[in-house]
């Protein structure tokens, strides 16, 4: 590609609104997007807490790479590696992008094989009050340790805007045969730290804090409190 055609790429991709994770959306090469996330929940068999770590980079033009983490308690988690291929970017389009992640998840510290297939579609919009964007992930699912694949359709929506606050709802769902229906819808508030020092020092320039509720809805119920450090770099 030539070198103009990765300016333009970048300088849009730096208007782009900061999901959760990229989704639909291609990282310019050597630019990427990081989470790290703790969640702590009250369910019927008192406290739980979760791990997330989510870390994706523009590899190259047509792929971006990244890893994806998850611990929760010592009861189960993943670990996946992952590859984006865009099928339909630009402009105001709707953004399109397939992925594919392969890796491991485990019940108990007892590891398995587990492989994950993800469409997603997002698409953003100036206002006013600023840049309103929106993500689905469906992804297919396939755990080493269940008879059965787990479908998933997940969504983030969000306001960009240049206050220091904005709002952030995202919605989570899984289904498949034997298992039960379950759901999560997390509100959060969107804190940017651009501007804050640390030892004298603007280390947050590209870093956002949510703070979010989460009620979960699965076999039991839960009400939790979710934290998360966004990062761009």
């Amino acid at each position: 590609m030539p070198r103009r055609a990765h300016l333009v790429l970048a300088l849009w991709a730096a208007t782009l609104p900061l999901a959760a994770n990229a989704g639909a959306w291609k990282h310019p090469v050597d630019t990427g997007f990081a989470s790290t996330s703790f969640t702590l929940r009250r369910s019927d068999q008192g406290l739980v807490s979760e791990f997330g770590y989510y870390r994706d980079f523009g590899l190259s033009a047509r792929f971006d790479l990244g890893i994806d983490l998850n611990q929760q308690d010592n009861q189960e988690g993943h670990v996946l590696v992952f590859a984006r291929l865009p099928l339909r970017q630009g402009g105001d389009k709707t953004q399109i992008a397939a992925e594919l992640a392969l890796g491991g998840n485990h019940a108990q510290l007892q590891w398995h094989p587990m492989y994950r297939l993800t469409l997603s579609a997002g698409r953003s919009r100036r206002t006013l009050r600023g840049t309103l964007w929106g993500n689905l992930d469906l992804s297919f699912e396939q755990r080493g340790n269940t008879p059965h694949p787990l479908w998933k359709l997940d969504g983030s929506f969000g306001l960009d805007s240049s206050r220091r606050l904005s709002p952030l709802l995202q919605v989570e769902t899984s289904f498949g045969q034997g298992t039960d229906f379950a759901y999560a819808i997390t509100p959060s508030l969107r804190i940017k730290l651009s501007g804050l020092s640390l030892a004298g020092k603007h280390r947050f320039e590209k870093s956002d804090l949510t703070i979010g509720l989460e009620y979960r809805h699965a076999k039991t119920q839960s009400l939790g409190l979710k934290i998360a450090l966004w990062q761009r770099f």
